[in-house]
């Protein structure tokens, strides 16, 4: 196995899962910001991980705009890190925001399609997700080490949560910080990667 793990991470958590995912799978670890799709060529097994920002995960676009250019011959394994993925419905939400068709401007089976003349059909495709596994793994939170953009946006996400009881855990990890991350929580990621490749 020829395996590399790709990871956007701003404040640590993200690289913290890369870095144990990496040494698991003997891989080569590249932050997001240095790798482009060509430097994915000679791998036969790739991981990317980012964290969760409004339902996106970071730089995704790597494997999304690039899955029909030869990375779905590839086994590509995906996982974002945020500290709202033990919701089902956020979990469900972040699959649509990252993988969802519209993200994707190249599929051949899309091309000539009548879209426009049919909404049912635009409606489908625009739901239909790529074949990508993604894992969701639970991140850290400190409000100190903010950035003041993120301090203006964790501001308003807290003022939109603020009147709904069911929100009160997000709303105390928001204003005193938390540590969730969680080393066993990989597992699963690295069995995927290995899964009838060890001795390739």
């Amino acid at each position: 196995m020829n395996a590399v793990v790709v990871y956007y991470s701003r404040y640590g958590s993200t690289e913290r899962y890369a870095r144990w995912i990496a040494e698991e799978l003997d891989a080569d670890l590249i932050p997001a910001g240095k790798c482009r799709f060509r430097d994915l060529e000679p791998y036969d097994t790739i991981v990317y991980g980012g964290g969760i920002y409004s339902g996106g995960i970071r730089g995704i676009e790597l494997i999304t705009k690039n899955w029909y250019k030869g990375l779905n011959e590839k086994r590509v394994l995906c996982f974002g890190v945020g500290i709202t993925i033990e919701e089902e419905a956020n979990r469900k939400q972040a699959m649509e925001i990252n993988f969802g068709k519209r993200f994707v401007t190249d599929a051949e089976e899309d091309k000539d399609r009548p879209e426009e003349a049919d909404p049912d059909l635009k409606e489908l495709l625009r739901v239909k997700l790529l074949p990508i596994p993604c894992w969701f793994l639970p991140g850290a939170f400190d409000p100190s080490r903010l950035r003041r953009f993120d301090k203006g946006v964790m501001k308003l996400v807290r003022k939109m949560m603020a009147d709904d009881p069911a929100n009160a855990k997000i709303l105390e990890y928001i204003d005193r910080g938390c540590d969730l991350v969680d080393k066993s929580r990989i597992g699963e990621i690295v069995a995927a990667a290995k899964d009838g490749r060890e001795d390739e």
